[in-house]
């Protein structure tokens, strides 16, 4: 166990779920670092995962830190660990990631858990809709997103973006579900807020 997640609040059974022995994560290329003075999270082609391999729940966060928040948090809601497969993209989401994901994780259940602010909005439209083989382009232009699907185009004002916005404004539905946390901007904050408590 390592005393960082331990003063975080992150339980043993979480700890033990996502093998935290040491301050770090592999991506297979790169590692994401994390201490109490630093987190470091790699810009990838990778994708680190936890988890069983075949669980029909899929959680895709950025970081292995940011999955060890989410679950810490929202634990009570997944009862049946093996029942999960988490996912952390890096800093930098690739095609490349997504496409692999669409091939070969089909028929699962997505939750997305990025940020609660403008680029974690943006980053849920784009990864649902690549997942969903629905390319999607996205500007942000004087205050206001642009989102191109196929000849549809769409703006809106940032506060008002999210997924659902998104799907019900250009007429589409990804059935993939978001996660934010409630009063920080991601679930790492709001762990570390909720501890130092």
């Amino acid at each position: 166990m390592i005393d960082y997640l331990t003063k975080l609040g992150v339980p043993p059974i979480i700890q033990e779920f996502f093998a935290a022995e040491e301050p770090f994560f592999d991506f297979g290329d790169q590692q994401e670092h994390f201490s109490e003075a630093i987190h470091r999270v790699p810009a990838t082609r990778n994708l680190w995962t936890a988890g069983n391999q075949f669980a029909r729940q899929v959680i895709i966060t950025f970081s292995a830190l940011e999955a060890v928040a989410f679950l810490t948090l929202n634990q009570a809601n997944y009862q049946n660990f093996n029942e999960l497969l988490f996912i952390a993209t890096g800093a930098r989401i690739s095609d490349r990631q997504l496409k692999w994901v669409r091939l070969n994780l089909k028929g699962r259940e997505f939750t997305l858990a990025f940020g609660n602010e403008l680029i974690g909005r943006i980053t849920d439209i784009k990864v649902a809709a690549t997942i969903r083989n629905k390319p999607v382009r996205l500007y942000v232009q004087a205050g206001k997103v642009i989102a191109r699907l196929k000849e549809q185009t769409a703006v809106f004002e940032e506060e008002k973006l999210s997924l659902y916005a998104f799907e019900t404004r250009l007429g589409i539905r990804t059935m993939i579900r978001t996660c934010k946390p409630l009063n920080q901007l991601t679930f790492l904050d709001q762990l570390k807020y909720d501890s130092s408590r």
